[in-house]
């Protein structure tokens, strides 16, 4: 019989806002507090998938980082900020 991490708490997205559940996925798609899995795929950089938790950290810095400069360009050009 397979041991399982606890379920993640419950959280919402730094980027895009979403209600996050505690649930339990398999290492490579989980979610990791500040952010969905899904924002962390689309905004980071590096490999898909990794399961390493210091370059899934390195990746989460990453996400942020991009939809802070996003917001950024988007408030000089006069527009509103996007995930802010």
């Amino acid at each position: 019989m397979p041991i399982y991490p606890p379920k993640p708490a419950p959280f919402h997205c730094a980027i895009c806002g979403k209600a996050r559940p505690g649930r339990w996925q398999s290492p490579q798609h989980q979610d990791r507090q500040p952010m969905c899995w899904g924002c962390e795929q689309e905004f980071g950089t590096g490999a898909y998938g990794d399961t390493n938790p210091d370059r899934r950290t390195i990746k989460q810095i990453s996400a942020l980082i991009c939809a802070l400069e996003i917001d950024a360009h988007r408030i000089l050009i006069g527009e509103g900020p996007l995930y802010g």
